[in-house]
């Protein structure tokens, strides 16, 4: 089986992914309403919104566990907690990540789960991140008598490779299930409906699954767990590790401007968060304009922000609790509404908690950008994934004067574009399924307007090329639009020490000076990284210092060969097609 559940688990399908069955969790153990008062959950140093905000809103206490130096849980945290909350005789959950969505560090869920049920206290695991990649197991076996078990799984299979559309799956053994009345009820959930009675099914699976099923989205779900055993964990694995120890190996092996977030030591996803620094402002490239420019110059899509892991972003970022509320002043223009700051008393609040804004000024939200190097990505892919990042890294600030940047919803448009709409008065090309017409029994569609067909054909070689062109014609430009010129942002936010970020008009006057000494009103420190050297240290503008964590280790938990370009030659290649030497090439699966 995919996940080595028995006759003692159930599987329910729960609609929205984890955050649906995080919700369902919730109502089987009668914790909905405030009933969780006698109840501490303890999540990890990185847990996602969906497996923390639940669990708040059920009036539990939530205790967080930290990680350790090389980015793990703190096992030793979480027996000093537990003990301290079993000898009140509360109710104990354990909630954590297998693996993070911000950094993909891997946990060790069998020494996590073995100290939970040592102290009574159940074992609840999130696996939207790590499903796709690594084995799920629900009962492993023990050698010394650990009880390794997991009382709940929860995941996401519109994550999986094919999974797009799937619903999310709760797996959990039954004695979870403490509720009679289903969290949705509704058809299918009763065995019998009188006009004065009705009565709950006592099938778990049954009764939790009230309404039409998801047939054809259930099935789809399977089949990509049908997919990833057909592949391999195993092989999965290797990929991945090998991804993980090949992008650190680029990105910070020389000169770089690339700040990681998280642990290098630790046993890690290929997922990567980080910030590019401007060592001549001693500021950060915004992270939404970082992923704007990666779609822009090479078609690569990432995401910009905190990933949906806001108390982790704020470790990895170093931004503590003083600070972040100071950013909270331009996020929350109702203040009474804000449950944190009810629980403050008034004399503790400072002045940017008590005064709120009239417009929420989302660019002032901290952040990084992420992205991840996909298993079954070619090599040639993954260069040109790493090479983008790279040319940014050194050269993404010269487009900031061709970018409008909208402090209130921190999007980042094209100037040229947005004159071009303005001067023909024609409104933004739409995608819409207005669009699409059912005439003469035919369904049709014009061709979307953002997508060419002729850019899908160029090689990745020709976007680099075409992406240095412009990098090389962007630092000729001396004359700038207005746009460039005007700073929506500071008159914005009317705070210049908190603004962490490189604006436009900043790196317009960057363009325009000879030398270091021409720059009018902007303090300067060394313009080239240099290599081996801490890019935090040139983040000097930035009212917060990313956390640095210990060296990067020298071995990951496998050997693992390197990309090199005698490695992507076919010709240098074997000549069996065995899954070994298929791995990596650019192949349809």
């Amino acid at each position: 089986m995919s996940v080595n559940a028995n006759e003692s688990d159930v599987l329910i399908f729960c609609g929205s992914g984890t955050t649906g069955a995080v919700n369902k969790l919730v109502s089987a153990l009668k914790l909905k309403s405030g009933g969780g008062k006698n109840t501490v959950v303890f999540v990890g140093p990185y847990e996602h919104h969906s497996n923390i905000l639940p669990w708040k809103e059920s009036g539990a206490m939530v205790e967080r566990i930290n990680d350790t130096k090389t980015g793990h849980i703190d096992t030793e945290d979480l027996d000093r907690k537990l003990r301290k909350h079993k000898k009140k005789s509360r109710r104990l959950i354990g909630c954590f990540s297998a693996a993070s969505n911000v950094t993909g560090i891997i946990s060790d869920t069998n020494e996590v789960s073995a100290k939970l049920h040592e102290h009574g206290a159940l074992s609840f695991w999130d696996y939207a991140t790590a499903g796709p990649y690594l084995k799920i197991d629900m009962n492993p076996t023990s050698d010394n008598g650990e009880n390794y078990s997991k009382d709940a799984v929860y995941l996401s299979p519109h994550k999986f490779v094919g999974g797009v559309g799937t619903p999310g799956i709760l797996i959990a053994k039954k004695h979870v299930f403490l509720n009679e009345v289903p969290d949705n009820v509704g058809g299918g959930t009763v065995v019998y409906v009188t006009r004065e009675t009705h009565h709950y099914s006592t099938d778990i699976e049954e009764r939790e699954e009230g309404g039409t099923p998801a047939i054809v989205e259930s099935i789809r779900a399977g089949l990509t767990f049908k997919l990833k055993d057909s592949i391999g964990t195993e092989i999965i694995e290797e990929r991945e590790e090998e991804l993980t120890r090949l992008a650190f190996e680029r990105w910070k092996g020389g000169p770089t401007n690339i700040i990681i977030l998280g642990s290098s030591r630790a046993n890690r996803l290929p997922i990567f968060s980080f910030l590019i620094t401007h060592p001549a402002s001693g500021k950060v490239l915004h992270h939404d304009f970082v992923a704007v420019l990666l779609n822009d110059l090479f078609g690569i899509q990432a995401r910009g922000g905190c990933a949906c892991a806001g108390p982790y972003a704020q470790d990895l970022l170093g931004i503590d609790e003083e600070l972040a509320q100071k950013f909270v002043h331009f996020l929350v223009t109702d203040r009474s509404k804000e449950s944190t700051l009810k629980k403050k008393k008034k004399s503790r609040l400072s002045a940017a908690e008590e005064t709120g804004v009239e417009r929420t000024i989302e660019i002032m939200k901290p952040g990084f950008v992420r992205l991840n190097l996909p298993f079954f990505f070619c090599d040639e892919a993954i260069d040109y994934i790493l090479t983008a990042v790279e040319m940014i890294a050194s050269d993404g600030w010269v487009f900031l004067p061709q970018y409008r940047a909208d402090p209130y919803s921190a999007k980042w448009s094209p100037v040229q574009a947005e004159n071009l709409q303005e001067r023909t008065g024609e409104r933004t090309k739409s995608d819409s399924l207005l669009t699409a017409t059912f005439k003469g029994a035919k369904f049709s569609a014009p061709s979307s307007p953002f997508t060419q067909r002729d850019a899908a054909k160029k090689t990745f070689k020709e976007m680099l090329d075409e992406a240095k062109q412009s990098i090389a014609m962007a630092k000729k430009q001396t004359m700038f639009s207005v746009e460039a010129i005007v700073d929506d942002v500071g008159a914005a936010v009317q705070n210049e020490e908190l603004i962490w970020f490189l604006r436009p008009q900043e790196a317009a006057v960057h363009l325009r000076r000879k030398s270091k000494s021409e720059i009018d009103g902007i303090e300067t420190v060394q313009d080239e990284p240099i290599a081996g050297s801490d890019p935090r240290s040139r983040a000097t503008k930035v009212p917060f210092i990313p956390k640095r964590y210990t060296v990067m280790r020298k071995s990951f938990r496998r050997s693992v060969r390197k990309l090199s370009r005698k490695s992507r030659n076919p010709e240098d290649r074997p000549n069996s097609d065995t899954q070994e030497n298929r791995r990596g090439r650019c192949v349809v699966m």
